[in-house]
């Protein structure tokens, strides 16, 4: 019962931190009416150290009430879905017994084949049907300026993001942190922006306009991917860890 009290009221608070991180900066996103935050650094740190049920629990419900009373409320639903499952992805790895060299060549593989797979999705698409999905872009040469910037974006964050993710597993010794978290972070991250462009994609009727959207979701989630390891460092003086792996122990 005590167990259960505990765990419950972290969750709750986690629960609070994701909302109001979500909800005090907003960067809105062109083409699909969204906005980008810092939620995903609390869905990181508190599904990392409560595990894929709470994990689950905390983003969904914290990032789908950030949307309800933020202005979003055609989000919640599919925020509620998208969200809890990056809880539940990043829990699951954090608290598994993988060591997570063959995730992370897998990973390294599908990510490089995801950005190249991007561009040629957009390089193949004709400008005139850009221009007649993309509000942003409506004529085209509009729609080919759009074009050319997507490319440099998936260009500078296919690059960073590794880079960012092998500085993370350079020092996650030194910092306390598992590399398999950092795997988690990574695939949750992942899910994250292919849920929300499949989501946007049905939502506005258009699988393109929604693929402009992919380069602000992932820099969403790797700003928050390191935004959570600096603060998951933070927490190692404090025991915090130790004391909610004993109590999910129990």
């Amino acid at each position: 019962m005590q167990k259960n009290i505990k765990l419950l009221t972290y969750t709750a608070l986690m629960t609070a931190f994701v909302f109001v991180t979500t909800s005090v900066v907003k960067i809105p996103v062109p083409f699909t009416n969204g906005y980008i935050h810092a939620g995903d650094m609390s869905i990181f740190v508190g599904a990392i150290l409560l595990g894929p049920t709470y994990g689950a629990i905390l983003a969904g419900l914290g990032s789908a009430m950030a949307d309800f009373f933020g202005g979003y409320a055609q989000w919640v639903l599919p925020t509620l879905l998208v969200k809890a499952l990056m809880g539940y992805i990043v829990g699951a790895l954090a608290h598994s017994r993988l060591k997570g060299k063959s995730l992370t060549v897998i990973l390294i593989f599908f990510w490089f084949a995801a950005m190249i797979g991007l561009s040629h999705f957009v390089s193949q698409t004709p400008v005139e049907a850009i221009a007649g999905a993309v509000e942003e872009a409506s004529d085209s040469a509009a729609a080919t300026a759009l074009v050319a910037d997507f490319h440099r974006q998936i260009v500078i964050i296919g690059i960073l993001v590794p880079a960012i993710a092998a500085v993370m597993a350079l020092l996650s010794r030194r910092f306390g942190i598992k590399p398999v978290e950092i795997i988690g972070i990574m695939l949750g991250g992942i899910w994250m922006v292919l849920g929300y462009y499949v989501a946007a994609g049905i939502m506005y009727g258009s699988m393109i306009a929604a693929v402009f959207s992919i380069p602000w979701n992932i820099v969403q989630f790797i700003g928050g991917g390191t935004l959570a390891f600096i603060i998951l460092n933070a927490l190692k003086p404090t025991g915090i860890r130790n004391h909610i792996n004993a109590t999910l122990k129990k």
